[in-house]
Formats: C-alpha cells, sequence, structure tokens
C-alpha cells in the first residue's frame, strides 16, 4: 500500500543519497547499453578498429561510464541542493508517495 507524505526539510545527506543513488542508476543503464552496442560493433567488425573494442576495454567503458555519471550526480546534487530547499519552503512542501518504513528512527 502507498503512503503519500509531504517533504517540507530534507537534510542535505539524504538529498546527495537521493541523487547519486539516480546518478548511479542512469549511468547503470547507459553503461550496460553501451556495452551491448559495443559488443554487437565487435561480433558485426571482425576487424581490428577503434569502435570495436575488446571486452576489458567495454567492461572498463562500462565502469567508467557509471563513475562519471555517479560523480556528475555528486556535482549536481551539491550545486542544486539550496535552490530545491527553497523550491520547498517556497511551494511549501512537495507530496510525494511510496512506500515508507514507520519502523525507522525517528529524527529529532
Amino acid at each position: 500500500m502507498y503512503t503519500s507524505l509531504t517533504v517540507k526539510y530534507l537534510k542535505i545527506s539524504s538529498y546527495l543519497k537521493l541523487c547519486v543513488g539516480a546518478g548511479f542508476s542512469l549511468g547503470l543503464l547507459v553503461g550496460l547499453f553501451q556495452l551491448v552496442v559495443l559488443l554487437l560493433m565487435r561480433a558485426v567488425d571482425h576487424t581490428s578498429t577503434a569502435a570495436a573494442m575488446n571486452i576489458p576495454d567495454s567492461l572498463l567503458a562500462l565502469a567508467g561510464t557509471i563513475l562519471a555519471y555517479t560523480f556528475g550526480a555528486l556535482n549536481f546534487s551539491l550545486i542544486s541542493y539550496f535552490p530545491f530547499m527553497f523550491l520547498l519552503k517556497r511551494k511549501n512542501g512537495i507530496a510525494i508517495e511510496g512506500i515508507f518504513d514507520s519502523r525507522a528512527e525517528r529524527v529529532k
């Protein structure tokens, strides 16, 4: 069952976790897509062109893509935290829906 909450304030650490998690997820999706494309290029083009990379290079490209998106999201979150908090204050919070753990430790 989904619960609706209104977020009126977020600690910067929570905002960082949210943004970095989203950046990692996006980097993983983009990296896996690139990996499939590189492996397909390798399967189709049996010559040794620069575009048809070998498998270790393709896996390094995957790891590099994930790291780049993760660090990009970290930088984005550091830059956008204060404007986001201004928006929360101005709009009197935002409503989110999801499944929340009510047994979590409450912050005082």
